[in-house]
């Protein structure tokens, strides 16, 4: 048990670093996201460092490096538990659903768009008061339809009444969907959005940073009903929401 526990300690790096690379190779066949690449560079990364950390060591640099490396670690944990148990479903009645958009293949909602949409589809079975829903999203690139148009399209085909769907297709990014939206449910409902309970529905490890968009626009009474990740795309999504997260408030 101690030659393994030894080995171990002696070989985590580049255990860590293989973990990595063989990751990103199971993601070129699971995930457009150009972000999978992190995980090969990190792979690379800790094998490296595995055949240079004894020169680095006898450095009085490494000391240093080793804090800063801590502090990040620390700081990605920290983080992360924040996402994870940032609250996600809430089932309680609402005035209006906002559905973030998300990216759309050619004409069809992605994998991930159609988990929100279907989440939004299940909320909307279990509280049959009167809602609308707001459907966010502009056309991107190798986007054949706008992501506001293609949600309305599922939504109908789902058996969504087509008079509760009102589309906001002018957005390309997550900040735009809450500026957008709440622009259009104002004029809808001749309300200021403080004043309406807001049901938010995105993908399970964007609520925490969608709910500091949403405080950034003026929502006040809002709660999410989120999608889940595909477990496979979990490390993907939570460390990549870590890096947009800390931009996000960096720039504001």
């Amino acid at each position: 048990m101690k030659k393994i526990t030894d080995y171990l300690k002696r070989n985590i790096d580049i255990i860590l670093g293989l973990i990595f690379i063989f990751y990103f190779i199971c993601l070129i066949f699971l995930s457009k996201l150009y972000f999978k690449y992190i995980f090969f560079i990190l792979g690379i990364g800790f094998i490296i460092y595995h055949f240079v950390k004894d020169k680095l060591k006898k450095r009085r640099v490494f000391k240093y490096i080793k804090i800063v490396f801590i502090s990040l670690i620390s700081l990605l944990i920290i983080t992360e538990v924040v996402i994870a148990f940032y609250p996600k479903r809430n089932a309680k009645e609402c005035d209006y659903i906002i559905v973030l958009g998300a990216l759309v293949d050619k004409n069809k909602p992605s994998k991930t768009l159609k988990d929100r949409l279907d989440a939004a589809i299940e909320y909307l079975n279990k509280n049959e008061n009167d809602t609308y829903i707001v459907v966010s999203g502009g056309q991107g690139r190798g986007e054949n339809i706008s992501e506001a148009e293609a949600m309305k399209i599922y939504l109908v085909e789902n058996n969504v009444d087509e008079k509760i769907i009102i589309k906001e297709d002018k957005s390309t990014t997550t900040e735009e969907n809450f500026k957008n939206s709440k622009a259009i449910i104002e004029n809808h409902s001749n309300r200021k959005i403080e004043d309406l309970k807001i049901k938010i529905v995105t993908t399970d490890f964007h609520s925490f940073r969608s709910s500091l968009m949403a405080k950034h626009n003026n929502l006040k009474n809002y709660t999410f009903y989120t999608s889940k990740s595909k477990y496979y795309l979990a490390p993907l999504n939570y460390f990549r929401e870590f890096f947009a997260i800390s931009y996000y408030i960096f720039i504001n």
